[in-house]
């Protein structure tokens, strides 16, 4: 089967070294020879492998009747669902690692593919290379989904690792990130949450049967953790990770949010460092699985890019449907009505009577110590409670500043 890729970045130019450099792998797993045909670039790449194969103009692909499976790495929106929904109308199925496009358009491609009997797969767009999204839809079919939750950043849980190991500061250890290619010049879309909370929705829209958009889902990043409360964290025996959860409610909407979280270290995810990711998933039958492994990388999301690609050769014409129901208005819970404790730092001018007016105000706390911490500095975690009561006793406090709010799971 012939294939096409629309852009050769770091993704795109690893599922082409990959389906060059492995035939006979790729033969004997999907039943027949995948050789990509087009490779879609405004870029000429003179002078390189691929420059006999780079075209300019989508409906070279969309009407070519060769192509079988066209594979999108192009990242955003537009132009890629444009690109993506006409190869599909064409009856050709499309495998896409583009979290921001199956984030907002998912519904749209799901009706394409189901009406030319195609499939539209995108195990890469979340995790990178660990198979998460076969695993939910297929592999725990059979289960109620009860929660999840997870390191679905790589980039952030890098500067987190950093920061709390080598006690390195957000700025320089994100300067790190950017230098090895972790971070983007402008790392905004990781370091404050955004990426991790498509990944949420996407997750949440397989998991719950229903659209998330990720505007519905509470985001905060990393940028306000700090070392004081890195070693806080470990005074509690805990680590701070940026966590994507979701979790079915009892009055039948869900809960999802995306914010760092002190984690235990008595959780399999407070041990997962550097780049890779992790996912803990709970089932009504099943129980809880853990799904670890390189989370991004131009090999291991290229890994999952072509896995897609050979389940569509397959398959064939007997596509997979991946699908789930359109959005439903008011699905998602207010997170202010999720029970949590909180882990709160802050600067009092009487310490002493200050931790006195906590303790009441809360009904006790857990308060932390660190070394070198100034005379003036409280830190404490409080009891579980729904956040908006708990923000609400921490608004009313007086005499107390609070610098650092985070929640433990």
């Amino acid at each position: 089967m012939k294939i096409a890729v629309l852009g050769c970045g770091t993704v795109g130019s690893g599922v082409v070294d990959i389906l060059d450099k492995k035939p006979c792998l790729m033969e004997k797993s999907a039943g027949e020879e995948i050789g990509v045909k087009y490779i879609l670039d405004i870029r000429d790449f003179s002078g390189s492998p691929y420059a006999s194969r780079i075209v300019n103009d989508i409906d070279i692909i969309a009407e070519d009747p060769e192509i079988g499976v066209v594979v999108e790495t192009m990242g955003g929106v537009e132009p890629a669902f444009t690109f993506c929904k006409k190869c599909l109308e064409k009856g050709k199925s499309v495998v896409s690692s583009n979290k921001a496009l199956v984030a907002a358009k998912a519904q749209e491609l799901f009706a394409a593919a189901k009406e030319s009997n195609a499939s539209f797969m995108f195990e890469a767009s979340v995790c990178g290379g660990i198979p998460v999204i076969r695993t939910m839809f297929s592999s725990l079919s059979a289960n109620k989904i009860l929660s999840f939750h997870g390191i679905l950043n790589g980039t952030t849980n890098f500067i987190l690792t950093k920061m709390i190991d080598e006690k390195m500061s957000f700025d320089t250890a994100l300067k790190i990130a950017q230098e090895k290619g972790y971070a983007e010049k402008d790392p905004t879309a990781d370091v404050d949450g955004i990426d991790a909370a498509r990944k949420t929705a996407i997750l949440s829209s397989i998991a719950y049967g229903h659209h998330f958009f990720e505007d519905e889902i509470h985001t905060e990043g990393i940028r306000g953790v700090t070392l004081e409360d890195a070693a806080y964290a470990d005074s509690y025996n805990c680590r701070i990770k940026l966590l994507g959860k979701a979790d079915s409610r009892n009055n039948g909407k869900i809960g999802a949010i995306v914010c760092p979280f002190f984690v235990g270290n008595d959780s399999m995810i407070s041990g997962v460092n550097g780049v890779y990711n992790a996912i803990s998933i709970t089932g009504d039958s099943i129980g809880d699985v853990l799904l670890y492994g390189q989370g991004a990388g131009k090999e291991a999301t290229a890994s999952a890019v072509v896995g897609d690609v050979m389940e569509c050769v397959r398959l064939k014409k007997n596509e997979k449907h991946y699908f789930w129901e359109n959005h439903e208005d008011g699905i998602v819970e207010d997170y202010l009505e999720y029970e949590t404790a909180l882990y709160v730092r802050g600067y009092a001018k009487n310490p002493g009577d200050s931790l006195i007016n906590i303790r009441e105000a809360f009904g006790g706390v857990k308060v932390l110590e660190r070394k070198g911490a100034p005379g003036n500095e409280i830190a404490f975690i409080t009891p579980v409670m729904k956040e908006k009561e708990l923000r609400e006793i921490l608004s009313d406090l007086k005499d107390f500043a609070s610098a650092s709010v985070i929640r433990v799971l």
